[in-house]
C-alpha cells in the first residue's frame, strides 16, 4: 500500500475539486439516512388510522412527498459527487499516462534492451488503468461508506441500541472475511498481470521480427505458443475471478443473519408492544442501506490491493534514474 502514498502530488493538485467532490457525498447521504424515518412514521400513521377507521390522506401524501423529494434531492448530489471525484480520476490518469510516456523517453538504451516491450504495453493500460480506479472508486466509495455507516449507526442506536447491538454481531467477521480474501487477491492480480507481460512480450516480438518468423516458417509455432500464452492468462484470469466471486456471497450472507437476527427479536418486540411496527420498518431499511457499504467495503479492498500492486509496478519504472544524456538533450529541448 505504500506505493499509493506517490499518488499525493497527483490528489493535491485537484484538492478543491475533490473537497467539493466528498461535500457532496456528505449531502447525499444527509438525505437518504432520513427517508427510513419518513417511511416508518408513515407506516404508523397508517396503522394508526386503520385502528380508528379515518384515513388521513393528506398525511400518507406528505410523507410520500417528503420521501420522494428527499431521494430527488440525495440522487442529484450523487450526480455531483460523480462529477467531480469520477472526473477528476481521469484527470489524473491523463497525467500519469503523460509522466509515464515523458519518462520512459529520457531512459537509456540499455533499460530497453533487458525490459520486455510487452512489459511497457501493460503499465502504459492495465496498470495505469488500475490505479485510476484508487482514485476515483477508490476515493468516492469509501467515503460514501463511511458517512453511510456513521449516520445509519447512529439512527440505529438512537431508535434501539440493544437491537442494534445484537443485529451488528455478524459484522465484524466481515472485515476479517475481506481482509483474508484481499491478501488472495492481490496475490493473484499480480500473477495475472506478469502473465499478460508475457502475452504482449510475444505479440510484440512476433510484429517486430515478421520476416525472420516467415523466412524460417515458424507461423505454427508462434501462433501455437501465442495460443498457450493467450490460455494460461485466461486461467489467470479465472482463478482471480474466483477468488473475488467468494466474497460477493460471504456479504450477503453475514449481512442476512443480521436481517434474520433483527426480524426475531424485533418481531417479538412488536408483538409484546415494546415497539412500534413502524420503527421495526424503519429499522429494517437501516440495515439494508448497510448492505451496500459492507459490499462496497469488500470491492473497495480489491480494487486497493490491485492499484497498489499495479503501482509498485509503474513506481519501479519511475525509480529508473534517467541517462544524464538524455535528460541533458530533453532539457534543451525545453
Amino acid at each position: 500500500m505504500r506505493s499509493l502514498l506517490r499518488l499525493k502530488p497527483y490528489l493535491w493538485r485537484y484538492r478543491r475539486t475533490l473537497f467539493w467532490g466528498l461535500m457532496t457525498v456528505v449531502g447525499s447521504n444527509l438525505f437518504a439516512v432520513v427517508q427510513p424515518l419518513f417511511i416508518g412514521s408513515a407506516i404508523d400513521s397508517l396503522k394508526q388510522a386503520l385502528q380508528t377507521g379515518h384515513i388521513d390522506s393528506g398525511g400518507l401524501l406528505k410523507y410520500a412527498g417528503l420521501i420522494v423529494g428527499f431521494s430527488l434531492v440525495s440522487g442529484f448530489f450523487t450526480f455531483l459527487t460523480r462529477q467531480t471525484i469520477i472526473v477528476v480520476s481521469r484527470h489524473i490518469e491523463f497525467d500519469l499516462r503523460n509522466d509515464f510516456l515523458s519518462h520512459i523517453q529520457k531512459l537509456p538504451l540499455s533499460y530497453f534492451q533487458n525490459t520486455p516491450t510487452g512489459d511497457l504495453m501493460a503499465h502504459a493500460t492495465n496498470d495505469i488503468s488500475a490505479v485510476r480506479n484508487v482514485l476515483g472508486p477508490g476515493i468516492m466509495y469509501p467515503t460514501d461508506t463511511i458517512m453511510t455507516f456513521t449516520l445509519v449507526l447512529a439512527l440505529m442506536l438512537y431508535k434501539d441500541w440493544s437491537l442494534t447491538l445484537m443485529a451488528l454481531v455478524p459484522l465484524p467477521l466481515v472485515s476479517l472475511t475481506v481482509y483474508k480474501l484481499s491478501q488472495l487477491v492481490n496475490k493473484k492480480f499480480g500473477e495475472r498481470q506478469e502473465k499478460y507481460s508475457e502475452l504482449t512480450t510475444r505479440a510484440q516480438e512476433n510484429l517486430s521480427g515478421i520476416r525472420v518468423v516467415k523466412a524460417y516458417v515458424r507461423e505454427k509455432y508462434e501462433i501455437g505458443l501465442f495460443h498457450e500464452l493467450g490460455w494460461d492468462y485466461m486461467k489467470k484470469n479465472l482463478k482471480l475471478a474466483q477468488v473475488q466471486s467468494i466474497m460477493w456471497p460471504l456479504m450477503f450472507l453475514l449481512v442476512g443473519s443480521s436481517l434474520i437476527i433483527s426480524l426475531y427479536i424485533g418481531g417479538t418486540r412488536v408483538i409484546d408492544g415494546q415497539m412500534t411496527i413502524g420503527t421495526l420498518t424503519a429499522f429494517f431499511a437501516y440495515l439494508t442501506m448497510l448492505i451496500w457499504p459492507m459490499i462496497a467495503f469488500g470491492w473497495v479492498m480489491n480494487l486497493l490491493q490491485q492499484g497498489a500492486a499495479s503501482m509498485g509496478r509503474l513506481c519501479k519504472i519511475w525509480d529508473t534514474v534517467p541517462s544524464r544524456k538524455s535528460t541533458a538533450t530533453s532539457s534543451l529541448g525545453n
